[in-house]
C-alpha cells in the first residue's frame, strides 16, 4: 500500500483507496451470484491488483482493507 500511494497527490491516493475498496467490496458482495459487476479500474492499482483473490476468503477481507481504513481515516482527520 504504501509503495503505491507514496509520493501521489492526496485526490490520487484517495481514488487509489475508494479503487481498492471498491475491488474488495463489490466483488465481495457478488460472490455466488451471475450479476453484472460494475467494472474496477485494475490498472489504476498496478501490483495490487494482485489481492483481488482475497474476496474469495470473506475473512481476509477486512485484513486486507484495514490499513486503506486507516489511511482514509488518517486523511479525513488532517483536512
Amino acid at each position: 500500500m504504501s509503495a503505491a500511494v507514496k509520493g501521489k497527490p492526496i485526490e490520487q491516493v484517495r481514488e487509489t483507496i475508494a479503487t481498492f475498496k471498491q475491488l474488495m467490496t463489490v466483488h465481495e458482495t457478488s460472490l455466488g451470484e451471475k450479476t453484472e459487476l460494475p467494472p474496477v479500474d485494475l490498472r489504476a492499482l498496478g501490483e495490487l491488483a494482485a489481492l483481488q483473490g482475497v474476496v474469495k476468503f470473506p475473512v481476509r477481507i477486512k485484513c486486507a482493507t484495514l490499513a486503506w481504513n486507516t489511511l482514509s481515516q488518517g486523511l479525513d482527520e488532517l483536512n
